[in-house]
């Protein structure tokens, strides 16, 4: 198992003091400043949790219904409202992984590859742009009292942050090579992700969608599966082992529903570097609640120390 490269050291979190502990990432979907500080505290104040999946669909699907001015300064509004909510997700300190989940892979905002693309290059941008800030603000820090200026995506307070943002890009995307590669070019971390709500893909499928991912120049490379017999889950987790021995960037592999917890618990004796729970609402069927699976991991793995 490969640690999960955007964790933030300043938050010492579990998987920050024993690299050989998966992450445990928990989702939010909150939709204003409020909810969304309010939930990142809450994760950051268990001391179980090592980053925030920020699934910012739900907002983009909210937002989408009210655009203005036609579709490219709607595109882009999509982008800037989740960019101007950014900083009150950091004030945690927990590393945030943005994700776009389309309606292709089981999201709730249904969009054209085109407007997909360019939401996720704005964000891209803008994530850029507050890692940027934040090396050269001063009082950086979310206890910091000094560096709240606007940075240049227009994100106000985001240079005084400097906590880790990564962003998901859906491999089975069209522009998906060329979202991988401006965001290397830009230092922004992408875990490349790939779902099938339906069924489990074959084992060939699923070791070519991790190399897919890997010589994209994906940073972590995601599949999520649901599986509809024991043997699906034994598939991926073979697979996911496979991967990890093979490729050179960290692996993630889940298997979805109550069939395929035993990935979510033990994912990381094949590869995994990190696992999905819940606080309070679930993203995706199956995730246990994060103090549950600290618990268990706790157990299995031996206490952090």
């Amino acid at each position: 198992m490969k640690s999960l490269p955007f964790l933030n050291p300043a938050a010492g979190s579990p998987a920050v003091r024993n690299p050989d502990r998966p992450a445990i990432i928990v989702p939010t979907q909150a939709l204003d400043a409020e909810d969304l500080a309010a939930e990142c505290a809450a994760a950051a104040a268990t001391g179980i949790v090592d980053a925030v999946e920020w699934r910012i669909d739900p907002l983009l699907a909210a937002a989408s219904g009210s655009a203005q001015g036609g579709a490219h300064s709607g595109v882009h509004g999509l982008a800037e409202a989740a960019l101007r909510l950014l900083p009150h997700a950091l004030t945690a300190g927990l590393p945030i992984l943005l994700t776009v989940r389309t309606g292709f892979e089981g999201g709730q905002v249904e969009i054209t590859e085109d407007a997909y693309a360019e939401v996720v290059r704005e964000l891209i941008a803008g994530v850029a742009d507050v890692e940027a800030g934040a090396g050269t603000a001063a009082g950086a820090g979310p206890s910091g009292t000094g560096g709240t200026g606007t940075a240049a995506s227009g994100v106000p307070g985001s240079a005084s942050w400097g906590v880790p943002v990564a962003i998901d890009v859906e491999i089975d995307r069209a522009e998906s090579g060329s979202l991988i590669a401006s965001a290397r070019q830009a230092g922004v971390p992408v875990v490349a992700s790939h779902h099938n709500f339906e069924s489990t893909d074959s084992a060939e499928r699923l070791l070519k969608t991790f190399a897919a991912m890997s010589e994209a120049g994906a940073d972590v490379a995601k599949v999520a599966m649901m599986p509809q017999a024991p043997a699906d889950v034994l598939r991926l987790l073979e697979a996911t082992a496979a991967a990890d021995a093979s490729l050179p960037v960290p692996v993630l592999g889940i298997a979805m529903g109550l069939l395929g917890r035993t990935s979510r618990i033990m994912g990381a004796g094949f590869g995994s570097c990190a696992t999905f729970a819940q606080i309070g609402r679930a993203s995706a069927p199956g995730q246990i609640e994060a103090s549950v699976l600290a618990e268990i991991l706790d157990r299995v793995g031996g206490r952090c120390v």
